[in-house]
């Protein structure tokens, strides 16, 4: 069974599909954090205020550099989409 997911060669980030270590070489990247099944982790370095692309669609930006390897959450980037939890 495939670790990841990746639709897109715009993607910058992977979606995990089971959980990953910290150290795991996953696609042709090394993990600098556990990664949640689901969570995403960046396939390249990506600068602040870089699109994070996934699907081959901008989802977010980054709210600050974030390494290839990094685990991708609300930590770190910020939505340019309506958020259903926020009013």
């Amino acid at each position: 069974m495939k670790s990841f997911i990746i639709v897109s060669e715009k993607d910058n980030v992977a979606t995990a599909l089971c959980d990953l270590k910290k150290g795991e070489k996953v696609a042709n990247v090394v993990l600098n954090n556990d990664i949640a099944s689901g969570h995403k982790f960046a396939l390249k370095d990506i600068k602040t205020d870089e699109a994070i692309i996934k699907y081959a669609e901008i989802i977010a930006s980054a709210n600050c550099d974030i390494k290839a390897g990094e685990w991708v959450h609300t930590h770190n980037i910020s939505g340019i989409r309506g958020r259903g939890d926020k009013e």
